[in-house]
């Protein structure tokens, strides 16, 4: 199952990681970065993650077009 507006959020959101490519972030850098994105306070680095998912994630999470990667509890790896 995803939600829609999470789906519709990948382009943009991966736009907005192409600078941070490589770059370890926390959802607090996440929150930031994604703050103009329609639903934003809703969107989790974990629903467009390579190694974990979200109920509702994105349906690029666990493939890859995944846009981040988790490492450890609240710090992922920008793909």
């Amino acid at each position: 199952m995803t939600w829609d507006f999470v789906c519709a959020s990948h382009n943009q959101i991966e736009n907005l990681l192409t600078s941070h490519r490589g770059a370890e972030i926390t959802i607090r850098q996440w929150d930031a970065l994604i703050k103009g994105v329609r639903g934003a306070q809703y969107i989790h680095p974990s629903d467009h993650c390579s190694n974990m998912n979200n109920k509702g994630a994105c349906d690029c999470a666990l493939t890859g077009r995944a846009l981040v990667k988790r490492l450890r509890r609240g710090v992922y790896l920008v793909l």
